[in-house]
């Protein structure tokens, strides 16, 4: 299986995942249908699905376009109801991004809550990849993970708390290094191959501390950080080699 980053960051994000039989999935879809294609080196045909996380733009631009070619979008914030992906070996299952008494953990500009969601998605030659991005916490535990795609946005050491307004935003609704770090540890074990952090803040992030502090706690793990073009093969550790 290839994960490729199309785009990432606040300006937009898309990641798709394409397996050997070149059936490709879609990871957010915000940017242009246009600057899609070109990721995908125009092979749009080989598209089976696109799961969308939230609402902002910079994850959902380019939604109507992939429904107006009859692509199937498994967007949860619209509806939960489960979607047939392909010929069935990509299975998804969403998870609403909240915290224990059900408060959402993103919020839109003004402060409002913005409903979001993450993804389990399971092939058969990866095994079982978390996709998150764009929360304040993540309340779930989950067992036997093979990959995490995680946006982590900020350091707390990093961000300018005289801009009072967008350090709350930051805080609010983004995941910093330190929460990601906790998170990982809490989900890691043997079957974990990698751990690559996307969404990183242009101002508040630092690129080498971050992988720094994941490889403390994702012993054993690659770790590395999401960028256009950018490509790894995940693999599915149980799965015979010969």
């Amino acid at each position: 299986m290839k994960l490729k980053c199309i785009a990432t960051g606040s300006t937009g994000n898309c990641y798709t995942l394409t397996s050997d039989n070149e059936e490709t999935l879609i990871l957010d879809c915000g940017i242009s249908i246009k600057e899609i294609k070109k990721g995908l080196d125009w092979n749009i045909r080989n598209v089976v699905g696109c799961i969308v996380s939230h609402v902002h733009s910079d994850h959902s631009k380019s939604v109507k376009d992939f429904e107006a070619m009859g692509i199937p979008v498994f967007a949860p914030y619209i509806s939960e109801k489960p979607m047939k992906i392909g010929n069935g070996d990509f299975r998804v299952q969403a998870f609403d991004l909240t915290t224990i008494d059900g408060s959402w953990t993103h919020t839109n500009a003004d402060g409002t809550p913005c409903p979001i969601f993450g993804f389990l998605i399971t092939h058969k030659e990866m095994g079982r990849m978390l996709y998150i991005t764009d929360c304040e916490l993540i309340k779930w535990k989950f067992k036997d993970i093979n990959h995490i795609l995680l946006g982590v946005n900020y350091d707390k050491d990093l961000i300018d708390r005289d801009n009072t307004g967008k350090a709350n935003h930051v805080f609010r609704g983004h995941l910093s290094i330190d929460t990601a770090c906790d998170f990982v540890k809490a989900n890691h074990s043997d079957s974990l191959q990698n751990v690559i952090m996307c969404h990183l803040s242009g101002e508040n992030s630092d690129r080498d501390s971050f992988i720094e502090k994941m490889k403390k706690v994702a012993y054993g793990s690659n770790v590395s950080v999401a960028e256009a073009n950018k490509e790894w093969i995940l693999k599915n550790p149980n799965e015979c080699p010969f």
